[in-house]
């Protein structure tokens, strides 16, 4: 394998495939990305996406990295990452459809040309066991020569929506789990040259395709546990006077065995990954070894949001016609993403309740995907309406809601949910002193 003349394909170009097409390509690799939606595609060939520095795309785009909607143009890559979403059902299996039709349109092109040797390695979050069955189906049902000159390799991501990029080019580490030998010596030696040129060296293990798997899911639930279990001990600081549970937990956090990451009580845990991962492993753990306990850890994430709402309802005597303002909406600071927000929800159930909502958030478009979503809700163009509302939700740690002027908040029930607020009235909700009851007329 000539690695200065690899020629790298990378399919799906949401913040995953676009952080390693970009990752790659700014170091010298020849990448092609492919994407169906052409809004996403003209997107990054304009510089403009979110979380992404425009400088570094415009350098690369049209001249190490080529992005197109045709899958086509995959015909001369040596190596392609798939990168498409695996979303969760409704009844927590999981949705394959759009790695399915991936490989479909890759086999369609492949077929009808020659070549040595070539790889396919899945970044997108998948189940045991499912790399080797879609090695099956690409050759059983596709025609594709595996693994004589197609091999396959279970290549899980590690990366941070917010920083994406910078995770790609310093990873804690590479996980390659390949159906074969020649497979995972392929995929391994790429990512080695890779960081010989980036100027770093993470580790790099070579497992079997199940082992990285489950590498992956086991360490996006045990992430998923360290936030739910931080919150549990957060509402049993609320039961237990003279307890602040931000405090408990930051002095926890502070053995390295355990770790400061996701250990601050705060909002349930969100997103694109870890929501969806929780219930797909759940019902796989289930399944394998009929013990729940991965569901329940999403049902006590689901907790908080239900405490959160009955301590409203108790302090505001009631939600009926209560104005509550939620400020950020967004799964995490700066994303524009809602889907699988916390928030969300915890919006949602105030207008179950016929609460009037309003909503805030730093990031402008969070705002916008917010209010199509929800539609009863109203966006606060300026926090100096805040002098309007019964109660204050503050969800994200923005510093815009650290230093928001005391005076905008006389006469509101604040509860700061982030332990980043420095007003001195407002409740955090993780402590005893939020259980202070509070009349309304």
């Amino acid at each position: 394998m000539n690695k200065h003349d690899l020629v790298i394909g990378v399919v799906g170009l949401g913040y995953v495939g676009l952080a390693y097409a970009l990752g790659f390509s700014l170091h010298g690799f020849r990448v092609v990305g492919v994407d169906i939606d052409s809004e996403r595609a003209e997107a990054i060939r304009s510089g403009d996406v979110e979380g992404f520095p425009r400088d570094a795309i415009e350098g690369v785009v049209d001249r190490y990295l080529y992005v197109s909607t045709s899958y086509d143009d995959l015909r001369d890559v040596d190596v392609v990452f798939i990168a498409v979403n695996t979303p969760t059902k409704s009844d927590g299996s999981q949705d394959l459809s759009q790695v399915v039709s991936a490989l479909n349109s890759l086999a369609n092109v492949w077929r009808s040309i020659n070549y040595d040797y070539r790889v396919v390695s899945l970044k997108s979050t998948v189940l045991p066991g499912t790399t080797r069955s879609l090695a099956r189906y690409a050759k059983e049902t596709l025609g594709l020569p595996v693994p004589d000159r197609v091999g396959f390799v279970h290549n899980p991501e590690f990366l941070r929506a917010t920083r994406a990029l910078d995770d790609v080019l310093k990873p804690f580490r590479v996980v390659v789990g390949g159906i074969d030998e020649r497979s995972s010596s392929y995929v391994a030696n790429l990512f080695r040259e890779f960081y010989r040129r980036v100027g770093y060296e993470p580790p790099i293990y070579v497992v079997s395709p199940e082992e990285a798997e489950l590498i992956k899911y086991a360490s996006n639930v045990f992430l998923a546990l360290k936030v739910v279990y931080a919150n549990l001990i957060g509402l049993l600081c609320r039961e237990t006077e003279n307890c602040d549970g931000l405090k408990v937990m930051e002095v926890v956090g502070l053995d390295p065995r355990i770790g400061r990451s996701h250990i601050l009580p705060g909002m349930p845990y969100g997103g694109s990954c870890l929501v969806k991962d929780t219930l797909a492993f759940g019902r796989f753990m289930l399944e394998k070894t009929g013990l729940d306990f991965v569901k329940c850890i999403h049902d006590y994430n689901e907790l908080v949001i239900e405490k959160v709402v009955e301590y409203l309802d108790s302090e505001l005597n009631g939600l009926q016609g209560r104005k509550i303002a939620v400020l950020g909406v967004s799964y995490s600071p700066g994303s524009p993403v809602v889907n699988d927000s916390p928030a969300m929800k915890l919006c949602e159930k105030l207008l179950s309740k016929n609460a009037i909502v309003y909503i805030h958030d730093v990031n402008r478009e969070a705002v916008e995907e917010a209010k199509a979503v929800l539609g009863r809700v109203i966006a606060l163009e300026t926090l100096e309406r805040l002098k309007e509302v019964d109660a204050v939700m503050v969800t994200l740690g923005y510093d815009e809601y650290r230093l928001i002027p005391p005076d905008l908040y006389d006469n509101v029930l604040v509860i700061d949910m982030t332990g980043v607020v420095i007003y001195e009235k407002a409740s955090r909700f993780y402590t005893s002193s939020t259980r202070k009851t509070r009349s309304l007329s």
